[in-house]
Protein backbone atom coordinates (compact mmCIF):
# COMPACT_ATOMS: atom_id res chain seq x y z
CA UNK A 1 0.00 0.00 0.00
CA UNK A 2 1.09 3.53 -0.64
CA UNK A 3 -0.03 7.11 -0.12
CA UNK A 4 -2.24 6.84 -3.24
CA UNK A 5 -4.40 4.35 -1.33
CA UNK A 6 -5.03 7.03 1.30
CA UNK A 7 -5.79 9.62 -1.37
CA UNK A 8 -8.28 7.25 -2.98
CA UNK A 9 -10.06 6.85 0.39
CA UNK A 10 -10.10 10.65 0.79
CA UNK A 11 -11.92 10.77 -2.54
CA UNK A 12 -14.96 9.34 -0.70
CA UNK A 13 -15.38 12.62 1.21
CA UNK A 14 -18.43 14.29 -0.31
CA UNK A 15 -17.74 17.82 0.99
CA UNK A 16 -15.51 19.31 -1.72
CA UNK A 17 -13.60 21.68 0.57
CA UNK A 18 -12.86 19.00 3.19
CA UNK A 19 -11.95 16.47 0.48
CA UNK A 20 -9.53 18.90 -1.17
CA UNK A 21 -7.90 19.88 2.14
CA UNK A 22 -7.52 16.25 3.16
CA UNK A 23 -6.02 15.24 -0.19
CA UNK A 24 -3.71 18.27 -0.15
CA UNK A 25 -2.19 17.32 3.20
CA UNK A 26 -1.89 13.65 2.19
CA UNK A 27 -0.04 14.62 -1.00
CA UNK A 28 2.26 17.02 0.81
CA UNK A 29 2.59 16.16 4.50
CA UNK A 30 4.28 19.18 5.97
CA UNK A 31 4.19 21.53 8.88
CA UNK A 32 3.75 25.18 7.94
CA UNK A 33 4.51 26.84 11.29
CA UNK A 34 7.86 28.65 10.88
CA UNK A 35 9.61 26.71 13.68
CA UNK A 36 8.01 23.37 12.94
CA UNK A 37 8.64 23.57 9.20
CA UNK A 38 12.34 23.01 9.98
CA UNK A 39 11.69 19.51 11.33
CA UNK A 40 12.81 16.56 9.23
CA UNK A 41 10.18 14.09 8.18
CA UNK A 42 10.28 10.47 7.19
CA UNK A 43 8.75 9.18 3.96
CA UNK A 44 5.23 8.11 5.05
CA UNK A 45 5.61 4.85 3.15
CA UNK A 46 8.67 3.98 5.28
CA UNK A 47 7.29 4.93 8.70
CA UNK A 48 7.23 2.04 11.14
CA UNK A 49 5.87 2.96 14.52
CA UNK A 50 6.15 1.02 17.76
CA UNK A 51 3.10 -0.11 19.69
CA UNK A 52 3.51 -1.69 23.08
CA UNK A 53 1.58 -3.75 25.58
CA UNK A 54 3.13 -4.45 28.99
CA UNK A 55 6.55 -3.24 27.82
CA UNK A 56 6.55 -5.54 24.79
CA UNK A 57 6.73 -3.59 21.53
CA UNK A 58 5.98 -4.43 17.92
CA UNK A 59 6.30 -2.24 14.85
CA UNK A 60 3.55 -1.40 12.41
CA UNK A 61 3.39 0.18 9.01
CA UNK A 62 1.78 3.65 9.09
CA UNK A 63 0.00 3.41 5.72
CA UNK A 64 -1.43 -0.09 6.26
CA UNK A 65 -2.61 0.89 9.74
CA UNK A 66 -4.25 4.08 8.45
CA UNK A 67 -6.05 2.28 5.62
CA UNK A 68 -7.29 -0.44 7.98
CA UNK A 69 -8.47 2.10 10.55
CA UNK A 70 -10.27 4.21 7.94
CA UNK A 71 -12.01 1.22 6.38
CA UNK A 72 -12.84 -0.18 9.82
CA UNK A 73 -14.35 3.14 10.88
CA UNK A 74 -16.51 3.25 7.77
CA UNK A 75 -17.71 -0.31 8.26
CA UNK A 76 -18.55 0.25 11.93
CA UNK A 77 -20.28 3.54 11.10
CA UNK A 78 -22.50 1.73 8.62
CA UNK A 79 -23.57 -0.80 11.28
CA UNK A 80 -24.18 1.92 13.87
CA UNK A 81 -26.22 4.00 11.44
CA UNK A 82 -28.30 1.01 10.36
CA UNK A 83 -28.82 -0.73 13.69
CA UNK A 84 -28.95 2.23 16.08
CA UNK A 85 -30.30 4.89 13.71
CA UNK A 86 -27.50 7.27 14.70
CA UNK A 87 -26.42 9.79 12.10
CA UNK A 88 -22.71 9.53 11.40
CA UNK A 89 -20.85 12.43 9.81
CA UNK A 90 -18.99 10.20 7.39
CA UNK A 91 -16.93 13.01 5.83
CA UNK A 92 -15.51 13.92 9.24
CA UNK A 93 -14.95 10.25 10.03
CA UNK A 94 -12.95 9.67 6.84
CA UNK A 95 -10.86 12.83 7.25
CA UNK A 96 -10.18 12.17 10.93
CA UNK A 97 -9.26 8.53 10.35
CA UNK A 98 -6.94 9.38 7.46
CA UNK A 99 -5.20 12.16 9.37
CA UNK A 100 -5.11 10.84 12.96
CA UNK A 101 -1.54 9.49 12.72
CA UNK A 102 -0.26 11.39 9.68
CA UNK A 103 2.26 13.47 11.65
CA UNK A 104 4.02 10.34 12.83
CA UNK A 105 6.25 11.14 9.84
CA UNK A 106 7.87 13.67 12.19
CA UNK A 107 7.67 11.67 15.39
CA UNK A 108 9.37 8.49 14.13
CA UNK A 109 12.43 7.81 11.98
CA UNK A 110 13.93 4.38 11.36
CA UNK A 111 11.48 2.89 13.87
CA UNK A 112 12.69 5.14 16.67
CA UNK A 113 11.03 8.11 18.28
CA UNK A 114 12.61 11.44 17.41
CA UNK A 115 13.37 14.11 19.98
CA UNK A 116 10.70 16.59 18.88
CA UNK A 117 8.82 18.34 21.67
CA UNK A 118 5.30 17.70 20.37
CA UNK A 119 3.72 14.32 19.67
CA UNK A 120 1.98 13.42 16.41
CA UNK A 121 -1.47 14.38 17.72
CA UNK A 122 -0.30 17.84 18.77
CA UNK A 123 1.50 18.39 15.48
CA UNK A 124 -1.57 17.32 13.51
CA UNK A 125 -3.86 19.47 15.64
CA UNK A 126 -1.74 22.56 15.06
CA UNK A 127 -1.42 21.98 11.31
CA UNK A 128 -5.05 21.09 10.73
CA UNK A 129 -6.11 24.12 12.77
CA UNK A 130 -3.87 26.34 10.66
CA UNK A 131 -5.35 24.83 7.48
CA UNK A 132 -8.89 25.57 8.72
CA UNK A 133 -10.17 22.01 9.15
CA UNK A 134 -13.52 21.65 10.95
CA UNK A 135 -13.32 21.51 14.73
CA UNK A 136 -14.92 18.04 14.66
CA UNK A 137 -11.92 16.71 12.70
CA UNK A 138 -9.51 18.50 15.04
CA UNK A 139 -11.27 16.86 17.99
CA UNK A 140 -11.02 13.41 16.39
CA UNK A 141 -7.29 13.77 15.84
CA UNK A 142 -6.54 15.06 19.33
CA UNK A 143 -8.81 12.53 21.08
CA UNK A 144 -7.94 9.37 19.15
CA UNK A 145 -5.64 8.17 21.92
CA UNK A 146 -8.48 8.50 24.42
CA UNK A 147 -6.42 10.13 27.14
CA UNK A 148 -8.27 11.48 30.21
CA UNK A 149 -7.40 15.03 29.15
CA UNK A 150 -8.78 14.51 25.60
CA UNK A 151 -11.56 11.91 25.63
CA UNK A 152 -13.65 11.32 22.49
CA UNK A 153 -16.83 13.44 22.72
CA UNK A 154 -18.55 12.76 19.39
CA UNK A 155 -19.74 9.51 17.86
CA UNK A 156 -17.14 9.90 15.08
CA UNK A 157 -14.32 10.43 17.58
CA UNK A 158 -15.52 7.45 19.63
CA UNK A 159 -15.55 5.22 16.54
CA UNK A 160 -12.02 6.33 15.59
CA UNK A 161 -10.66 5.85 19.11
CA UNK A 162 -11.98 2.32 19.48
CA UNK A 163 -11.18 1.13 15.96
CA UNK A 164 -7.65 2.56 16.27
CA UNK A 165 -7.18 0.86 19.64
CA UNK A 166 -8.69 -2.44 18.48
CA UNK A 167 -6.59 -2.58 15.32
CA UNK A 168 -3.43 -1.70 17.23
CA UNK A 169 -4.11 -4.60 19.58
CA UNK A 170 -4.81 -6.91 16.62
CA UNK A 171 -1.53 -5.82 14.98
CA UNK A 172 0.27 -6.45 18.26
CA UNK A 173 -1.29 -9.88 18.74
CA UNK A 174 -0.60 -10.86 15.12
CA UNK A 175 3.07 -9.93 15.34
CA UNK A 176 3.46 -11.62 18.72
CA UNK A 177 1.99 -14.82 17.25
CA UNK A 178 4.37 -14.65 14.28
CA UNK A 179 7.30 -14.10 16.67
CA UNK A 180 6.31 -17.10 18.78
CA UNK A 181 6.03 -19.24 15.64
CA UNK A 182 9.48 -18.08 14.51
CA UNK A 183 8.13 -16.26 11.47
CA UNK A 184 9.70 -12.93 12.47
Amino acid sequence: MDIETLIKLAGKIKDKSLREKTIEILKDIRLTHPELSKLEREDPEKVKTPFGVNNVFVYRDLITHTVAVTEGCLNLAEVIAEKYKIEIKTDYLIAGALLHDIMKVYEFKDGKQTDILLDHSSLALSELYKRDFPVEVLHMVVSHLGTPSNPPKTIEALILHYIDTLFALIEFSNQQQKFLLGEL
